[in-house]
Parts: C-alpha cells; sequence; structure tokens
C-alpha cells in the first residue's frame, strides 16, 4: 500500500508540472461562483460540482485556494476553461456562494447517509457522476445488443483485497467478486479488441465477458460506445466506498446493472426493475443464470425502466430552488454508515 501511494504522489507530481501552466487566477468583474469547500474534499468532488454548475449556469467558477487545491485540481484547468482559482474573493461579486459555512447561498453538507437511509428519491442530493472525461466527449453511438454481460476496469488484488468493504459497508469487494465471476460456467477472459469484435459477431450473447482492463483497455473516448452493446454490466464497488462511476456510464447507455449496493443510489434501485441485485457470494451464480435466461420482454422493460431512472435523477441536476446541497465525498469520514 505505501508503494501504491508513492506512485498517485509521483503521478499527482508530474500531473502538476505538466498542467500547471494552465491554472488561471480570477481578477475579472464578472459574478462568480465561488466554492469554498473544506481541504479534506476529494478531488471528484470538485469534479463533480464543476461539472453540474457548468450545466446550469455560464458564471465563472472559482475554488478559494489552497496548496492543497492546486495539488488536487491543477490538471483539470486544462479542460475546463472557466475555471479559477482566488485568494482573496472580497473584491468580487458573488452570483453563488457554494460553502460548508452556514453563511452560502447554498450550504453543502456531506451527509451521504440520508441517501442510504431513505428508499426515496431526496432533491438536494447531487448526483454522482460518471468518470469526468465523459462529460467532455460527444454523446456516444449506441450499438445493438451482441454481449450477455460484461464486466470491465482494475481489479489489482493489492488494491481492492481488504477487508474494508465488509467491516464498513457489509458487502463483498471487488476482488472477492471478481474471483467468484471467472469461475463461472458461463465466463469467458477476452481484452479489448477482442470485446469490439464481439459486438459484431455477437458470439457472446450468452456468456458473461471479463474484458482484461490491463490488456489492451479501450480507450475511453469509444468506451460508452462499446458498452452500450452489453445488455447487463457487472457493477464491482469502487476501493473506497460501493459506489462507481462504472453504474453510470452503463444506465447512460441503457445497459442494465448487476450490483450489490443498489441502496447506493439516489433513490434506490430497485431488482428486477432496473438492475439486478445480489448480496452474497453465493448468490453469484444464480444471478448471472437468470440475467442470461430473461425473455427479451421482461429485458426491454428493465432497459426502458433504466434509461428512464437516468434520464429522470442523474443526467441533469438543477440548482435554482436550492439553499443545502448534499454531496457525495469520498473521504471515508464522511462516507462511512
Amino acid at each position: 500500500m505505501i508503494a501504491l501511494l508513492k506512485k498517485k504522489i509521483s503521478k499527482k507530481i508530474s500531473e502538476i508540472q505538466k498542467y500547471r501552466k494552465y491554472v488561471r487566477w480570477y481578477n475579472g468583474n464578472e459574478k462568480v461562483i465561488l466554492l469554498e469547500l473544506s481541504r479534506r474534499t476529494k478531488v471528484r468532488t470538485y469534479l463533480n460540482l464543476i461539472i453540474r454548475l457548468n450545466e446550469s449556469f455560464h458564471h465563472p467558477i472559482v475554488v478559494k485556494f489552497s496548496p492543497w487545491k492546486f495539488f488536487i485540481l491543477a490538471r483539470w484547468f486544462k479542460d475546463f476553461s472557466n475555471l479559477y482559482f482566488v485568494v482573496n474573493i472580497s473584491s468580487h461579486k458573488i452570483f453563488k456562494k457554494l460553502s460548508t459555512s452556514s453563511k452560502s447561498d447554498i450550504k453543502v453538507d456531506f451527509n451521504y447517509r440520508n441517501v442510504l437511509n431513505s428508499k426515496n428519491y431526496l432533491d438536494n442530493v447531487l448526483p454522482y457522476i460518471m468518470h469526468p472525461a465523459n462529460y467532455l466527449l460527444e454523446q456516444p453511438e449506441l450499438l445493438s445488443k451482441s454481449v450477455g454481460i460484461v464486466i470491465s476496469g482494475n481489479v489489482n488484488q493489492n488494491i481492492y483485497d481488504t477487508n474494508h468493504m465488509k467491516q464498513w459497508f457489509g458487502i463483498e469487494n471487488r476482488w472477492k467478486v471478481y474471483q467468484e465471476l471467472i469461475q463461472d460456467k458461463n465466463a469467458v477472459q477476452i481484452n479489448g479488441t477482442e470485446y469490439m469484435d464481439a459486438t459484431i459477431s455477437k458470439k457472446y450473447l450468452d456468456k458473461l465477458v471479463l474484458m482484461k482492463w490491463d490488456s489492451g483497455a479501450i480507450a475511453i473516448e469509444k468506451w460508452r460506445s462499446y458498452l452500450s452493446a452489453s445488455k447487463y454490466m457487472w457493477c464491482a464497488p469502487g476501493m473506497t466506498m460501493p459506489l462507481c462511476h462504472n453504474i453510470l456510464e452503463a444506465m447512460s447507455v441503457g445497459v442494465v446493472p448487476i450490483l450489490n449496493y443498489a441502496d447506493w443510489l439516489n433513490p434506490s434501485l430497485e431488482d428486477g426493475k432496473n438492475c439486478l441485485v445480489y448480496e452474497t457470494l453465493e448468490e453469484i451464480p444464480d444471478v448471472i443464470e437468470r440475467a442470461l435466461k430473461i425473455s427479451d420482454e421482461v429485458y426491454e422493460n428493465m432497459q426502458d425502466e433504466v434509461c428512464s431512472y437516468y434520464h429522470q435523477y442523474y443526467e441533469s441536476f438543477n440548482f435554482d430552488t436550492l439553499n443545502s446541497l448534499t454531496i457525495l465525498n469520498e473521504t471515508q469520514t464522511d462516507i462511512k454508515p
């Protein structure tokens, strides 16, 4: 784990050296949206806010500066032309202030436990996002269904084989789930190129396809288009929390998720309606068989429900009437139930 941490720090330092020239400091006169969040806020939390705010407003977005925020956000200034740092905001006009402070236009909190404790939709919870790069790309071309179930992504044992998921969230971790999947009678292991070929041949329509992430992954620019060819995606949990961007990428292109954390969505997903759910490792063979044997009519109804759900709850977000906002932050003290 120490070696992994060193690698991540080295990568981030290289990013800063590469992208620091793109960083901007606000000195204009236009009204701005100010983000004043606590230091522990994760980079994806900031990006989620930036992406959603860009959908609703056309104002400059400024982040109250600290060396830590420079460290985590410098890379993204290249992609978001309206993003700025500011040292002292007092001389600038504020259109909206989003802050953990009570003196804010929209008060931000990280009480995502509210979602876990409710089956119903909570309208002041910011939807989680796909991988941020997806919001900078054109809408993907949707392909006809030619693969049964796909699972793709990093399954490194050093990262995912920990007791964290079981102890904190009561679910099986990604590594243990993957070990069950590779033993299933319907499983085949292929690389990205073979998966792309399969979208034409349809020879894996009745199979569980385990796409090898580390031996020829599909470029992110093409991934969601090829993902759309699968009927289901096995949405394995993340590293620090169950919810992972893979489920949103799946639903955004009409792919039904199979997962063990349905309550982490806002509102909760429903087994047999807009997802398939398993709870234990022992249930994995049964849910695979169930998915591959569902009739076309039942599957198409589920797919319609998935598309409707994503469009209604995760495709966009309206800030207009909000005075408080709950955000899912990946800091462990914020998300531990």
